[in-house]
Formats: structure tokens, sequence, C-alpha cells
């Protein structure tokens, strides 16, 4: 669901320009560690800009995630490392004031895949001064439990099912079937301020829950399987010629709902504010700074409650239950610090001369939050180069 959101608002913001970039290699490598998780990502990606007016771009990652199993609800705390393989492909088509975009991904674990297809369209109006962008996305995922059995004595039958959701075959089914609808408009207010609004619409029909994530006396969690996520964003970006600044502030508003089974009242409810500021600035005529804070606030879904440090706060008749921390009150801070650096500087450079060409950059940043899950390190490494 993630890559269809990224490649609508991707796709927003390389037409939003209303320009041709330039043929592009990026080698990225990030790092994410929490108390009882760590994460390594590198990526590759490859962008081909050609003059007809057809654009390529093409990336592959690999998540290498390191966790203990406790942190995922588990009874017994022991270490587990977990790969995720991800591929992607997009195609863009430039003509006169109009683009459009068709992006494929696929993601595989050992116990999840997932296939995602998302198109966006996008004009621009008012002589070139507004842009005006629509994105639509669909995601077929499946899933697979490396250990659990599913609720049927002979799979497939039409009884077999995995909280209440029908499986194909075995313990492998269905788990999430989202679609994805998104609106954005993008104005030139003045030469130096730039104004976007963008509004979108997820449905979810599907298994949203952890396979492995169990609640106290009652077993493996069951969440609700229909949710409607709904969310409205605003963008200020503004330059101060005098200094060379770029400055944006960026403001989001989510909620979400679905339907009670067996007429009880809406479970999800969960609404959540995100306050964003940037601030850009050259140091040098080849050296960036990048100062970003965000807040986020969110609060809880209204089946949840927090069953290990309340042990009971579920009735026994309960629909629904889990121990996720991510469906209760959420509080992070994520200030970050970003360098970007033309390396022009390496151009007489034994053996490096030939990274001259490109671009790298460097960013840190520390997440703190509310949940058990504790605070976090983000550190992350770049090197973006033409040819």
């Amino acid at each position: 669901m993630l890559f269809v959101a990224a490649s609508a608002l991707v796709a927003v913001a390389i037409t939003a320009a209303g320009a041709r970039a330039d043929d592009t290699v990026t080698l990225r490598g990030a790092y994410y560690r929490e108390p009882s998780t760590r994460v390594i990502q590198p990526t590759v990606e490859v962008e081909r800009d050609d003059d007809s007016g057809i654009d390529v771009k093409a990336h592959f990652l690999v998540d290498t995630i390191t966790s203990a199993s406790v942190s995922a609800g588990t009874a017994a705390d022991t270490i587990f490392t977990e790969t995720r393989n991800e591929v992607g492909l997009a195609l863009r088509k430039r003509w006169s004031r109009n683009d459009f975009t068709v992006g494929y991904r696929y993601s595989a674990e050992s116990d999840y895949w997932s296939h995602a297809v998302a198109f966006s369209f996008s004009r621009r109006v008012w002589g070139d001064t507004g842009r005006v962008g629509v994105s639509l996305g669909f995601t077929h995922d499946t899933i697979s439990s490396r250990f659990r059995t599913p609720a049927c004595a002979t799979p497939p039958s039409t009884a077999c099912s995995l909280n209440g959701f029908p499986l194909f075959s075995g313990a492998v089914g269905r788990l999430l079937a989202p679609s994805f609808l998104g609106l954005t408009y993008t104005q030139v207010v003045t030469q130096d301020l730039v104004a976007q609004s963008s509004t979108e619409v997820s449905f979810l029909e599907g298994f949203q829950g952890n396979l492995y994530r169990s609640v106290p006396n009652f077993g493996y969690e069951v969440v609700p399987d229909k949710r409607v996520r709904a969310a409205v964003a605003g963008r200020l970006a503004y330059y101060v010629a005098a200094t060379q600044t770029a400055l944006r502030l960026a403001y989001r508003y989510y909620t979400d709902f679905g339907p009670g089974d067996r007429g009880a009242e809406d479970p999800w409810r969960i609404q959540s504010h995100m306050v964003e500021g940037r601030v850009y600035q050259p140091v040098t005529r080849t050296l960036e700074v990048r100062l970003s804070y965000r807040q986020y606030f969110q609060s809880r879904a209204q089946f949840w409650c927090d069953a290990l440090g309340r042990p009971g706060c579920y009735p026994p008749a309960a629909l629904y239950y889990s121990t996720d921390p991510k469906l209760g009150r959420v509080r992070t801070e994520y200030p970050e610090v970003q360098l970007v650096w033309l390396a022009e500087a390496l151009t007489d450079v034994p053996v490096l001369g030939w990274l001259a060409a490109g671009t790298f950059d460097v960013s840190y940043g520390h997440y703190f939050q509310n949940t058990s899950f504790g605070n976090a390190h983000v550190l992350q490494l770049g090197y973006t180069m033409p040819y």
C-alpha cells in the first residue's frame, strides 16, 4: 500500500516542475536502529529520460530486518532475521502539458508476497503555473504462516479461514486487497512561493493483523478486515532569494473508519496530525544543508486497549483484540539533518575522479517515540551519478 501512495506523490513531485530530469543511477543505503530491531536497506535506482517523451525508472532494494521476536508479540524472546526483496518499474509519457505514469512493484518475504500497480495523470494549467493530478492504485497481497495452523481441519475447505478471512489452500490466502485514489493540485503563487494541496482515500479489505502477534487470554490477535483510510494535506514552499534559503512547511490530517461486525460500532476511528518543517541552505557552491523537524500525534483505534499494560482490559466477548502499540495513542518527534555535496572536488583525485560528476548525500535522524518500540536512529547514505 505504501508503494501506491508513494508512487502517486513521487509522480506529482517529478512532474510539478515541468522539466525532464537527467539520466541517473542512484545507490543508497539506509540503517534503522531501535532497541529491539535493526534494519539495513541497500537500494539501486536507475532513471532514463528520453527526448521522445518516454521515461523509464527502475529500482531494486533489500530489507534485512533483525529483531527480537517478543517485539512482534510472541511469548518467547528469540532473535530472528527476515529479508524482503523489492523490485519496481515505472514508465512515464510526457506530451504537451500532460504526463501519464504507470508503475508496478513486486515485494517478497518468506511469508508475504505483494503485487502493486499504480497509475497517475497530471496536466499543467493556468499558463503552466498550476498542475492538477490524479492517481489510482491497486494492491494484491498473499500470506503464508511459517508455523501457524489456520482454523480448518483439511484445507482447502470452504470453511477454512484465518481470523474469519477465507484461505485458498493450506495457510496461504489473500491477505489484503486495497485500492487507492489521490488528487493533488499545485500552484505557483508568486515567483518565490508554491502551494500544494492533496487528498487521498484507500479502501482495504482482508487480513490486516500480524500472523504471529498474540494477546494474553485470547491467543492470536483479531483485527477488523475492512477499513477506509482518508487524508488531506497541504504544503507551502518559499524561497528567500537574498540568502538562497528554501523553506517548506507541511501538514497532514488522517482518519479512518470501517463497518463494525454484527452491527457493532465503528472499530477504527483513528485520527492523526502530522506537521513538518524543512530548511534548505547552501553553505558553499557545492555543499547544501537541510534541517527538518516533524511531529506526529495519533489517537487510538476504538477497539484497542493496552492488554500488556492492563491485562484483562478486553472483555471476554471482545470481537477484536490486539497488542500492536501502533494502534494505540502514538506521539513521535523526528529531527533530521542532511548534507548534500556536489563531488566536483574529486575531479583530479586519483582513482576517485570518476565520482566527480555525481552528488553525495548523508543524513541522520532520531525518532523519539512514546510506544514500546523505543527511540530509534536513522542513518542514510546516497550517491547519484548521471550517465
